[in-house]
């Protein structure tokens, strides 16, 4: 007699074989894709049976926001170009956004593409994504574990285009104006020749006196500026002769914040809706961040407890205890200032953003012998 319980009959009705679950299961876990409000339970993001389980039983629907990189291999997947393992790797991520029936949101790596080139190239990747998201799972599954080299022309979905929503993706978000105003603040810092902590000391004065308290943009400064910081790839080609490109790397650094804030917006919204977003990107640097600026904890009163420990920890590592101690201080009066005195508070205005990157800009882009 079958098993008749809700949860045996989702699961065997999964359209990908167990083996290559299993596979792509082990896989996205080595690479450590995924960053979500689930990691402080101790639950598997990687195993669709959470997925299932909380479907069934709380009812709860799923939200991958994917990064450039993610989208960008699946696009070049569908364009033939040959498979790396990255490539492998999202197309993983996608069967698994997939069987678990998740909403996929690209709109940050589409506004990256418009702000890059155009809002009719975005239009169309984002055309081209409808149809990679209603491609049957199985054929990304193949491709993932390396059964299948290449996707077919007659493998992909089909999309009639009437659900799509018109955005303009050449336009500027807020976001990316705070990101890209701290990241070439950061840069502008790091380019200073005054010593490392008095450059996160200037960073803390700043945010409080001439902008705001931007926790990514703290973190990123925190693990860039300390003296033996283990960069990753951070702000690539600051120190370039050619100081276009070193804006450049700017910028992407400024997508990634803007990343993640989107996504720490989806999941403070979460709670009431019974909605987990899961923050998807092949950068191990940008996981590092979001996992650190998230504080999972379900209950309210430990939340400060758990966010200055976690800032404790942080610091202390980056900056040793001395400077990281008083570093953190600082850091926390700087914010407690600000919101104990709300009256205090610049006024953000576009006008004036604006300006603030403009000059921030010339001092970025001046060469590296005159700074």
């Amino acid at each position: 007699m079958p098993n008749s319980s809700p949860f045996i009959q989702a699961l065997t009705l999964l359209p990908v074989d167990y083996q290559s679950l299993a596979e792509i299961q082990a896989m996205l876990r080595e690479r450590d894709v995924f960053t979500s409000g689930y990691e402080h339970a101790g639950v598997n993001v990687y195993d669709p049976v959470t997925y299932l389980q909380d479907q069934l039983l709380y009812d709860t629907s799923f939200c991958f926001r994917y990064d450039r990189n993610v989208l960008s291999r699946l696009v070049e997947v569908v364009e033939g170009k040959p498979l790396s393992t990255e490539h492998r790797v999202a197309c993983g991520i996608q069967m698994l956004a997939q069987i678990t029936e998740a909403v996929v949101e690209p709109n940050i790596a589409l506004y990256e593409l418009g702000s890059g080139r155009s809002h009719a190239d975005a239009n169309e990747q984002l055309a081209l994504f409808r149809c990679i998201d209603h491609t049957h799972p199985q054929h990304w599954a193949d491709l993932a574990t390396g059964r299948a080299n290449a996707l077919r022309a007659r493998q992909l979905g089909d999309w009639d285009g009437q659900s799509i929503k018109e955005v303009n993706y050449a336009k500027t978000l807020n976001h990316w104006r705070a990101s890209l105003a701290v990241c070439l603040k950061i840069a502008s810092l790091e380019l200073n020749s005054m010593g490392a902590e008095a450059k996160m000391l200037e960073l803390i004065r700043w945010m409080e006196e001439d902008l705001c308290f931007l926790w990514p943009g703290v973190i990123l400064a925190n693990r860039y500026l300390a003296p033996d910081a283990k960069r990753n790839g951070l702000f690539k080609h600051l120190r370039s002769q050619n100081r276009g490109k070193a804006l450049r790397g700017i910028r992407n650094q400024a997508w990634d914040l803007t990343l993640i804030y989107a996504w720490m917006n989806d999941s403070r919204g979460s709670d009431t809706i019974d909605r987990i977003v899961i923050l998807a990107s092949l950068d191990r640097g940008l996981h590092s961040i979001a996992r650190l600026v998230l504080i999972a904890a379900e209950n309210e009163d430990l939340i400060e407890t758990a966010r200055h420990q976690k800032l404790e920890a942080e610091f202390v590592l980056a900056w040793g205890e001395g400077r990281g101690r008083r570093l953190l201080k600082a850091l926390l009066s700087a914010e407690s200032r600000r919101i104990s005195n709300p009256e205090s508070k610049r006024l953000l205005t576009l006008e004036y953003v604006r300006d603030l990157e403009r000059c921030l800009e010339e001092e970025v882009l001046r060469p590296l012998s005159s700074i």
